[in-house]
């Protein structure tokens, strides 16, 4: 049986790590409890999984994990920052989360799984794309409180601006500039006037990330704590020790 990110792919989710095409990946199986067989392909290896019947579904003659259980074996499997974006992608889809909660429940290796229940509860569909995923999990990983989703502010002419991802009550925001949405010459010019609005009318502080952040975030990291320190953010002194922690971790990963 399809699963993971082969059945994420065939549901038309892309949650692959960054920069991996599809075609470079191993298509991923499992073979569900009871239906134990001789006739596997060993390169296939598929490891027996419990997977009740409601679990699974045809998608043009192929047996695959059904669109919930694929979204939870994600959440439980993929390292973790490729989990949160992947969660995202399938909340967007419509995926409940306490439809995954409640489909853990009865799985072993799910029930009481305290990663997994981080991981749905870090899940966000207002992340708009994979790139402000990944960056919305390292921040929180970093220590910071979890950054509201598509903060809408008051844009010229009565339109409405989103910032991808804010701290309303400090006017703070990140944006994750990936290369498919943001590159050319008319892109940056589009994004120079929003965000020259964003802070000059609106009083915002703009922090654009690309994809540089996912292999070496901690200046950005450094960026979004003294700004948050310079609009009054006071977090408790807990908090700031672990950021620094975090920070100095980064800062010594080779680059």
């Amino acid at each position: 049986m399809v699963a993971r990110r082969t059945a994420a792919w065939i549901w038309g989710l892309d949650v692959l790590p960054p920069g991996v095409n599809q075609a470079d990946c191993a298509a991923e199986f499992i073979r569900p409890l009871g239906f134990e067989t001789d006739l596997d392909p060993p390169s296939l290896a598929p490891e027996n999984v419990e997977v009740p019947q409601e679990h699974a579904l045809e998608v043009e003659k192929i047996r695959v994990t059904s669109l919930p259980r694929t979204a939870l074996d994600c959440a439980r499997w993929l390292p973790r920052i490729e989990a949160v974006a992947a969660l995202d992608q399938f909340l967007r889809r419509g995926v409940e989360r306490d439809e995954l909660r409640e489909m853990a429940r009865v799985l072993s290796g799910y029930r009481g799984n305290k990663r997994l229940r981080e991981i749905v509860r870090l899940g966000d569909p207002g992340a708009a794309s994979p790139g402000e995923s990944w960056t919305r999990a390292t921040i929180v990983d970093a220590g910071f409180p979890s950054p509201r989703t598509q903060v809408p502010v008051p844009g010229p002419g009565g339109r409405w601006f989103y910032v991808d991802l804010g701290y309303p009550d400090f006017r703070v925001g990140v944006e994750y500039d990936g290369e498919r949405h943001h590159s050319g010459r008319e892109a940056r010019a589009h994004d120079q006037r929003r965000r020259r609005w964003l802070t000059t009318e609106m009083g915002w502080e703009i922090i654009p990330v690309t994809k540089e952040f996912l292999s070496r975030p901690a200046p950005y990291l450094e960026a979004l704590l003294t700004a948050m320190f310079q609009r009054g953010w006071n977090p408790p002194e807990a908090t700031v020790n672990r950021i620094s922690r975090r920070l100095r971790t980064l800062s010594r990963r080779p680059r």
